[in-house]
């Protein structure tokens, strides 16, 4: 996902959103010919040698910084791997053997990731159909942090509590159970 967002940031950077305004194609393509995502312009392709008296070959490493069509291209593709991780994560967390184990914290994360990748993916889209407006263009870059914030706070619920708060939670339980005897616990675990 950080990688992800450091994509986002080489897009803008380099106005890459301004080629190839077209979605899901590139030129009427999956992917653009390899000859404009490993450009020559930016590298030769032979080994990379370092030579102080000539920077004409610099290596193939230049176009994924510098190259607008592979920056774009690496930007749709981690895009493209981030949405189905999370409509993934969001399918198998409905599924009812997951929501028997999973907190429901977990589950409420996991829709809120989906819901914002499915917003984030709609202004990416938009921003490049509508050659980079501003406003769309700074929307997208917001959501890409709410994004990353989804992302966190699914990590957050997922994790196993440690040996204090399991601690803590267990006395607050026993508590419970103290003041409200008719009250049964057996569905809470610790």
């Amino acid at each position: 996902m950080v990688s992800f967002k450091k994509k986002g940031a080489f897009v803008a950077g380099l106005d890459a959103g301004l080629v190839y305004n077209e979605f899901p194609l590139m030129g009427g393509r999956l992917a653009p010919p390899l000859s404009e995502l490993l450009s020559p312009d930016y590298a030769t392709l032979s080994p990379t040698t370092y030579d102080n008296s000539s920077n004409s070959n610099t290596g193939l490493w230049r176009n994924f910084f510098e190259n607008l069509t592979t920056v774009q291209f690496d930007h749709r593709v981690l895009a493209t791997t981030t949405y189905i991780a999370t409509a993934l994560l969001f399918a198998s967390s409905r599924r009812a053997a997951a929501r028997a184990v999973l907190p429901p914290s977990a589950l409420r994360s996991a829709t809120i990731l989906f819901t914002m990748a499915n917003v984030q993916v709609l202004l990416g889209i938009s921003t490049l159909l509508y050659l980079v407006p501003v406003p769309l263009a700074a929307a997208h870059q917001a959501g890409s942090v709410a994004l990353l914030t989804a992302a966190l706070h699914v990590l957050l619920a997922l994790r196993r509590p440690g040996a204090v708060a399991q601690a803590w939670r267990k006395a607050n339980l026993a508590q419970r159970a103290r003041a409200n005897p008719t009250a049964t616990t057996s569905k809470i675990t610790v």
